[in-house]
Parts: structure tokens; C-alpha cells; sequence
């Protein structure tokens, strides 16, 4: 590079470092108008533009570096969290995983290997991604409070615990990591010193809110609702539309009974937040609780919307049991399978971590054959202007999926997908006790009760009998469940959600 193009760009990065971007992304281009496959100007300039939240020139830019300098572990690095953030997890993965096998004792690179492991809910490779990092620099703050996160969704509050202590120990100027301290303190069922941890953490100006909704869920937590509504109301006086702890105070209100209370919280959320879906979720509970079954049938008509269809065979495949034998083969030999994950549903089972990162013919043959499913479901739905929910039918959309093996008495708990549109299940494997002529109903999957310990009702569910090669299509807030069954044979099952694309 000539002296002149160096000193334009060693401005630019004097000026990236001083905060000035614009600054900064005109020496960059300046460099690049001279030199166009300037490896340092596209790089950076694929800086620049991350942090103004230009996400796809980033990545493009980068990626032209990464062209000429194939070999840069700090682009590779960029390019993984712009991929992370924007979803694409394999290509993240496999851009971290370059940079760390070129730079391996590059601990930010590392911990941001050990983020995205978590976006794609694989703990135990997010935890060693993250020990390693703390192994390079046992001083890093951020690495420590990311091991607390991950920690906390196995479930491991002490140890998670101990990860956030030393983190503030570091860097005592953390409220988030204070905040998620109280969080494991919540989960180690120490609801004073939770609440104690809160206060500090959430004690400054404009936080009353916060600090109030917590404390609330500190309080449902330990079974005092009445004075987890104390404090729900609180928070609502501050901000009137907070969506937790709208939640939260009409859930206590309906565990004590206060149905109209429940009933005037539930609607003002959903007058501001239209389709909102733990809410419809709740509301369609509280409908039921009240008796009134034609009203909880507008919001969740179970005969209608839940939908079963066979799973066309992969065109990889010419035999439909084959393919299902290979994939369960696949699906059990995972290694992101963790028993009992502490935060899902699954209980006396295991659940993966995102399937699509899982390289296996089956698995590829099933996506092909799913996404084709799915789009045809999609145009076969109309919008239904006065539904809450179908007043829009997305035309694109994001597809996240796991797997879930359940043993003897293995079931899951009633639970919604609030974060999806649609969600489904296809059935794998089934043992030979899950029969459709069954009268106990062991293994399969019922919609329409109670769960989130609100109060059990007495309305109308819906029991489907799970059928190999099949996917079952339903609402992502109906509440769904699984049926404890005895068996020695694994029930293989594979769930998804699916979410309306941006």
C-alpha cells in the first residue's frame, strides 16, 4: 500500500476509535476508491458499518475482505457476530470456528464462539467455548457473566452463582450482570436475598418499574400472589404497558380467583398489543375458568386450527420407514441432546439444541420436505380480519426446530411458543404402547388445558393420537401437552416453530 492510502487509512482508524464513523467510513472508502481489494480498508469499513447497524453492507464488505486475506481471525471474528446477529448460525459458527483454529488463544473470539453456540441451544458447547476463554484470560469479565447466562439455563444456579460474583468482582459496574445474579438467586429459590439483589441492581431514577415487576415475580415464585399483585400493580402504575407485568398480575389475580381482575388486566394488554399470544393464551384459560366456552373457542378453536397432515417422503429417500429410521438414528446420537433441559418443557427426556446445524442426510432430507409442507399450509390459509391472530398470514418466515426424546413416563409440561406464529410436531418414532385406540391416551398430545400453574378447568381439550410420518400444525400460543406413557422404546419426536420473517 502506497504512504498516502496508509495515512488515510490510519486516520480513518484514528477517527473509528475517537467514535467518529461517518469520519471513519469516508477514509475507509476514500482507501478503497484507490484500492478496491484493500483487505484493511473492507475490513474495517465492515466495522464501521456493524456499528451503525448496517448489517448486510457489513457483511458484504467483509466478506470481500476475507477474499483477498482469507486468513484475518479479526474479520473472520466481524463476520461471525454479524452473521450471529442476523440469524444465519452455521455460517457463524463456521466463521468462528476459522478464527479460533487460526488465533487460539483469541478470547473475545471464543466467548463469541460460545454466544452463538447458545442461539443455537447448545450449552454444553457454549460452556467449554466459554471456559476457554476464561482459560486465556482469567480477568475476563464478560466471559464470566456469559458462563452464568448458559449456566443458568442448565439449571446450575450455584455455579452460576459463583460465575456472576466473580464477573462483578471484576467489573462491579455491570447492572445486567447484577440483574441476572438476582436471577439466580430467584432460581435457588432465595426470594429475600433475590429481592435484596434487585433493589441494588434496579436502584437507580426511572427504574421503579423494573424493580417492581421483579419483585413481583419473586414473590408469584414463592407462592405469596397477594403480594406479588402488590407489586404487579406497581409496576403497572409506572408503566402502564408493561406486557410482563400485565401477565403477571392476571395470573395471580385468576390463581386467587379474581376473575374480573384477571379479565380487565388481559384485555387492556391485548388492546394495546392485538394478538399478543400468552396473553390470548391466558385469556383463553380465563374464558374457560369463567365458563364462557363459546368465547374461548373464538380465540382458540381447537377442531379448526389444529391441523394434521402425513410428511411427503424426502426426495432423497424412496422409502418413508427408511428415512424415519435413519433420521431417528441421527436425532438420537446428537450431541446437543441435554436430559430435563431446566428452562423447556421436557421432563424424563432429552431435547436438542437447533437442528439445522445438525449435518446429516436425514435431517437435510427432512427441512426439504417440511418447508414445502409449510408453505403449502401457509397458502392454503386465509386471513381472517376479526381473529386476533389469523388477521394476517405471513408469506415468509424463519424455521427454528429441535428434537425431543422422551423415555418411560417422559412428557412435557403444558407450555405455549409465544415467540412463533405457528408451531408443529412430526413423530419419528413411537412406541408400540402410543395407539390411537388407546382410552388412557398414553403418549399423546393434548391441547386446550391449563398450565404456567394457573388454575385447572373444566373445558373442552382436544386429544390427538401421534401417527409416524406425520406433522401436527397448530396456533403457537394453543397450550400443548404430552401424555406420560410406559414404555422401553424412545418417543422420537421433532418440534418447530415458525416465525414471521422481518
Amino acid at each position: 500500500m502506497e504512504e498516502r492510502l496508509r495515512s488515510i487509512l490510519e486516520a480513518g482508524f484514528g477517527a473509528h476509535q475517537a467514535g467518529e464513523l461517518e469520519i471513519a467510513e469516508g477514509n475507509y472508502r476514500h482507501v478503497l476508491e484507490a484500492d478496491p481489494t484493500n483487505p484493511d480498508a473492507l475490513h474495517l469499513l465492515g466495522v464501521a458499518l456493524m456499528q451503525k447497524g448496517e448489517t448486510d453492507p457489513a457483511i458484504d464488505s467483509i466478506r470481500q475482505s476475507l477474499e483477498h486475506e482469507p486468513d484475518n481471525p479479526s474479520a473472520l471474528d466481524h463476520l461471525g457476530v454479524l452473521l450471529a446477529d442476523r440469524g444465519d448460525l452455521e455460517e457463524a459458527l463456521e466463521a468462528f470456528e476459522r478464527a479460533v483454529v487460526l488465533a487460539p488463544d483469541y478470547g473475545a473470539c471464543w466467548r463469541n464462539l460460545g454466544h452463538t453456540k447458545e442461539l443455537a441451544r447448545d450449552w454444553t458447547g457454549a460452556l467449554a467455548a466459554y471456559e476457554r476463554a476464561i482459560a486465556l484470560e482469567p480477568d475476563y469479565a464478560a466471559a464470566h457473566a456469559s458462563k452464568g447466562a448458559a449456566l443458568i439455563e442448565t439449571g446450575a444456579f450455584e455455579k452460576a452463582l459463583s460465575a456472576f460474583n466473580q464477573a462483578l468482582a471484576l467489573n462491579p459496574e455491570q447492572q445486567g450482570v447484577a440483574i441476572k445474579q438476582a436471577e439466580a438467586l430467584r432460581g435457588l429459590k432465595r426470594t429475600g436475598e433475590a429481592i435484596a439483589a434487585y433493589r441494588d441492581a434496579l436502584s437507580a431514577p426511572g427504574q421503579e418499574a423494573v424493580l417492581a415487576r421483579m419483585i413481583g415475580f419473586c414473590h408469584m415464585e414463592a407462592g405469596d400472589d397477594t403480594e406479588a399483585i402488590k407489586h404487579f400493580c406497581a409496576a403497572l402504575d409506572a408503566q402502564p404497558d408493561s406486557i410482563d407485568a400485565s401477565l403477571g398480575a392476571a395470573a395471580c389475580f385468576m390463581r386467587e380467583g379474581d376473575l374480573s381482575t384477571a379479565a380487565e388486566k388481559l384485555d387492556n394488554l391485548l388492546n394495546e398489543r392485538p394478538g399478543h399470544r400468552q396473553a390470548l393464551a391466558y385469556r383463553t384459560i380465563l374464558h374457560h375458568l369463567g365458563r364462557e366456552t363459546e368465547s374461548a373457542q373464538a380465540i382458540t378453536d381447537l377442531d379448526r386450527d389444529v391441523v394434521i397432515h402425513p410428511l411427503p417422503t424426502p426426495d432423497t429417500f424412496t422409502d418413508t420407514e427408511e428415512f424415519n429410521k435413519d433420521l431417528a438414528q441421527a436425532l438420537s446420537t446428537n450431541p446437543t441432546l441435554r436430559y430435563d433441559p431446566h428452562v423447556k418443557s421436557t421432563r424424563g427426556g432429552q431435547q436438542s439444541g437447533e437442528l439445522a446445524l445438525l449435518d446429516h442426510p436425514a435431517v437435510d432430507g427432512f427441512f426439504a420436505s417440511l418447508n414445502t409442507l409449510l408453505k403449502s399450509h401457509l397458502t392454503s390459509l386465509s386471513p381472517r380480519p376479526e381473529h386476533p391472530h389469523f388477521a394476517t398470514v405471513p408469506e415468509s418466515f424463519r424455521l427454528d426446530c429441535w428434537s425431543t426424546l422422551l423415555d418411560a413416563e417422559g412428557h412435557q409440561l403444558a407450555h405455549t411458543h409465544p415467540g412463533a406464529w405457528l408451531s408443529g410436531v412430526y413423530y419419528v418414532q413411537l412406541p408400540p404402547e402410543v395407539r390411537p385406540d388407546d382410552d388412557s391416551h398414553a403418549g399423546w398430545i393434548e391441547f386446550g388445558g391449563s398450565g404456567y400453574g394457573l388454575p385447572e378447568h373444566d373445558g373442552p381439550v382436544r386429544l390427538v393420537p401421534p401417527e409416524v410420518g406425520h406433522v401436527v400444525l397448530f396456533p403457537s400460543y394453543f397450550l400443548h401437552r404430552t401424555v406420560p406413557f410406559q414404555s422401553a422404546t424412545q418417543r422420537i419426536s421433532i418440534a418447530f416453530d415458525l416465525t414471521p420473517a422481518d
